[in-house]
């Protein structure tokens, strides 16, 4: 029999069919799903790069007609149907014998992504949505006017409708770690199943973003790296001076810049066949499918290492997104892992490569040669070079924050956000809180709101759980990065030839062409390198290197 979307089939239909045929009734609904959001994927990289203004409207109903088709598409009965029978066949010993362990990972993701669409009312979906809608625009007049007390009252919606869906989803079953952290705090407090208690509410919304990763494995986390580079950030402030870096100052060209930074996707192995580089507002990268990934840069005039920079970040996000495992293509086991995973890879490109002395010794004569009229570059040696490129400076902004700054700025928004949802703090406590961290973690003092709590869109749009991925994608980076120097010792001399594509061919085989066969980065990482994930390393990374830097 032949299963489709027209033909609704009860899961008493589906217990004649063999396993494999009803694992490939399963693929076909999957692989539907993926194609629609492969356009849906289109048409944002369109809207953000190519699209008329006046196309706006016309867009915002292109995409309320998508979603509501993929919303139905997954939460459709025939495919719930096909996954609960093979669901009830693992549970009872019949598939592992018949499906290989990505076809297995591909029922156990696809599942869990229906439980959880289907387990949310649509009114809560809907009321969710004009929420959003509505505090994306408060926030942005927040901003504008550095007011907090304008968005806190849709910041308070935004919490109390995300409680709320976090609940059904503890309910339903989907988020098993969430349930016992909930059970454990109501037995530790007296409280009932019917009394107010967020207890391990966060849990679930890391789990959206970072699948099988627990949050008290975060909290630990991060209570490590506070420990360590708060004193290494005071110990580098304390210094009381700065590398010389006048020769990346003053107008660079932008067409030039592009020339010269628009070769690196090619160098680092990004096949342009199957993608293109374009400029955009905001960088990003898009994939419809490996064989069509979008990025996008931007250049500033007035500094050259923003353009750089981003497109090395991209490329890292788009070699993924084109090294995904194409025996398994549409499927949601192809996919990457989790957020932050897919983020280790950029910031193993921007940083670990792009900071590092081994890519300057092949980039800087190339960049000389770009801007030969700038007598102050042509000056600048190579350690000089290195030395500009990697200063460190605190500043209240996360988006221009170096690497050694950078994780607090996500400590804070991580410790803040979790206070939000479980019930520690109120909205209302936000900015003082925020101010408080920023003066503790980096001896800032915020003057007002624009530059503290409201620079992030991130509460304003629903997105919370999202912050943590930025800092353990630098975890993940560093312990990735440091095995792949152990199975390719020559990897420097490699770097500093232009070779990037030997790096770029270890990390398809081992990290990329991956995707979701794991239930976890944790996982991923383990398989990897046989040590669990180890923040001490990511802190090693930082110490040693920015000891040398600034003689600590």
């Amino acid at each position: 029999m032949t299963v489709s979307a027209s033909t609704p089939s009860s899961s008493t239909d589906l217990t004649t069919e063999s396993t494999r045929v009803l694992y490939d009734q399963l693929v076909v609904l999957l692989k539907d799903i993926s194609h629609i959001k492969g356009i849906s994927h289109l048409l944002g990289w369109d809207q953000m790069v190519m699209m008329p203004k006046k196309a706006q409207d016309a867009r915002a109903n292109h995409m309320s007609v998508l979603d509501a088709t993929i919303h139905g598409m997954e939460t459709s009965p025939v495919l719930g149907a096909l996954l609960e029978e093979c669901e009830r066949r693992r549970l009872g010993g019949d598939l592992s014998a018949e499906l290989n362990p990505y076809e297995l990972a591909n029922i156990r993701i696809a599942l869990k992504s229906y439980r959880q669409e289907t387990l949310v009312p649509k009114e809560l979906v809907r009321e969710l949505a004009s929420a959003t809608a509505k505090a994306n625009f408060a926030w942005k007049e927040a901003r504008e006017a550095s007011d907090f007390s304008k968005f806190a009252p849709f910041l308070e919606e935004q919490v109390k409708l995300t409680r709320q869906s976090v609940a059904y989803k503890i309910n339903g079953g989907v988020c098993e770690e969430a349930r016992k952290i909930n059970q454990k705090a109501r037995a530790a407090l007296g409280l009932s199943d019917e009394d107010e208690c967020y207890k391990g509410y966060y849990q679930v919304l890391v789990d959206i973003y970072e699948p099988g990763f627990k949050d008290d494995h975060l909290q630990v986390l991060f209570g490590d790296l506070k420990k360590d580079l708060i004193p290494l950030i005071a110990k580098i402030k304390a210094k009381n001076f700065q590398h010389e870096n006048g020769f990346l100052k003053g107008d660079f060209d932008i067409k030039r810049q592009a020339e010269f930074s628009d070769k690196f996707p090619t160098r680092m192995g990004f096949d342009m066949d199957a993608g293109r580089l374009d400029e955009a507002t905001h960088p990003f990268c898009t994939s419809a499918h490996p064989t069509d990934v979008r990025l996008a840069t931007r250049y500033a005039l007035d500094n050259f290492q923003e353009g750089i920079t981003s497109t090395i970040h991209e490329t890292g996000h788009a070699l993924y997104d084109q090294g995904l495992n194409m025996e398994y293509v549409d499927t949601p086991v192809s996919l990457p892992l989790s957020v932050g995973i897919h983020e280790s890879q950029s910031l193993l490109w921007e940083r670990l490569i792009m900071l590092s002395k081994p890519f300057w010794t092949y980039t800087l004569p190339l960049l000389k040669e770009q801007f030969a009229d700038r007598e102050n570059l042509q000056a600048v040696s190579l350690d000089q070079f290195y030395l500009a490129f990697n200063r460190v400076e605190p500043t209240l902004i996360r988006l221009e924050a170096d690497e050694v700054t950078y994780s607090m700025h996500i400590i804070l928004r991580y410790e803040i956000e979790k206070a939000l949802i479980e019930g520690d703090i109120q909205v209302a406590d936000v900015p003082a809180l925020w101010n408080a961290k920023m003066k503790e973690y980096l001896g800032l003092d915020v003057t007002e709101d624009r530059l503290g709590c409201l620079q992030d869109i991130h509460w304003s749009v629903g997105i919370m759980g999202y912050f943590p991925t930025y800092t353990l994608g630098s975890i993940y980076a560093v312990q990735i990065y440091d095995h792949a120097r152990e199975l390719i010792p020559d990897l420097d001399e490699h770097l500093a030839k232009g070779e990037f594509q030997v790096l770029k061919e270890w990390l398809n085989k081992n990290v990329h062409e991956k995707g979701s066969l794991h239930a976890s980065g944790d996982d991923l990482i383990f398989e990897l390198t046989g040590k669990p994930l180890d923040s001490s390393l990511y802190v090693k990374y930082l110490t040693k290197k920015y000891t040398s830097i600034y003689d600590l």
